[in-house]
């Protein structure tokens, strides 16, 4: 039998803010808070459990330490299953977390967390054809950055530097996406568009370069890998839309920071988190 202050860990220590110190800490927050980790999975040197899995052992609640981009991953693999997931902000921006727990700590939301200060919701999400985004989805050429982000995580300097420059030479010269279903915004596309879930539906954020002022702006937001400071328009909110190439290639998309190869045209629909995630922010962003 199994007591309910089980847990099932999941860690990523290659995610932006994940180190030693914080995994110490995190332990220490669980014992002080009388939550036993019964399981640790290292990802993505393990891999992640199985609803069925976790059922078996009778577990009902599973962290996840990591970026958006491990989240995503242990979401999306424990789709259908009955328990919650408490995501918690080990990443370097940590989109998700921020939307159920606004800017607190990992030791701040384990110690609400086991003191009952949380409720289960099942927030819109994105799902495209490759995968699920459950904080956002990038899509264009404009993606290309993510390789210099990369790069600056692993302090590799000359990486960085070829990174930016294929990143440049593909966000100028690869064809722009556009909103093609329902029309909106320039239909000669933009080198990127970001799609944000929220309760009421999900926004479009559409980054151009019109004139030689929006240019500079717009590579300079990229180069400092705030590529949201740049000139933008917003459109929405949709509960479907379909995403099209101007010159009919492959669009490369960014699924919660994670790369995906899409095709020339994507859809794009709001949908509800398929599990129960567990929020620690009074707010309301179902």
């Amino acid at each position: 039998m199994t007591d309910k202050g089980d847990i099932w860990l999941i860690t990523n220590a290659g995610s932006g803010s994940v180190h030693e110190e914080l995994l110490a800490t995190l332990h220490e927050t669980c014992a002080r808070a009388e939550l036993c980790i019964a399981e640790h999975t290292e990802f993505p040197s393990d891999d992640l459990p199985k609803p069925e899995e976790i059922a078996r052992r009778g577990i009902e609640t599973v962290l996840v330490l990591g970026g958006d981009g491990t989240i995503n991953a242990a979401i999306s693999a424990l789709q259908g299953w009955e328990g919650a997931i408490l995501p918690l902000p080990g990443g370097t921006q940590n989109l998700l977390t921020k939307r159920l727990h606004g800017d607190a700590e990992v030791d701040a939301v384990v110690q609400a967390f086991a003191r009952g200060q949380a409720s289960r919701r099942r927030p819109k999400i994105l799902r495209s054809s490759k995968g699920l985004a459950l904080a956002g989805l990038l899509i264009g050429p404009g993606t290309s950055w993510n390789a210099v982000r990369e790069a600056m995580r692993d302090g590799d300097a000359g990486a960085m530097l070829s990174a930016a420059g294929t990143a440049l030479d593909g966000t100028t010269n690869k064809p722009p996406v556009r909103i093609a279903d329902p029309e909106a915004g320039d239909r000669d596309g933009y080198p990127i568009l970001e799609l944000v879930p929220h309760a009421e539906g999900m926004d479009i954020a559409a980054y151009h370069a019109r004139n030689g002022a929006d240019f500079v702006a717009q590579t300079w937001a990229l180069l400092r890998q705030e590529f949201r400071d740049g000139p933008h328009e917003t459109y929405g909110p949709f509960d479907r839309v379909v995403l099209a190439s101007t010159g009919e290639e492959p669009l490369d998309l960014l699924l919660d920071g994670e790369p995906a190869h899409g095709d020339a045209r994507e859809t794009v629909t709001l949908e509800t988190c398929p599990v129960d995630l567990i929020a620690t922010d009074p707010g309301d962003d179902a």
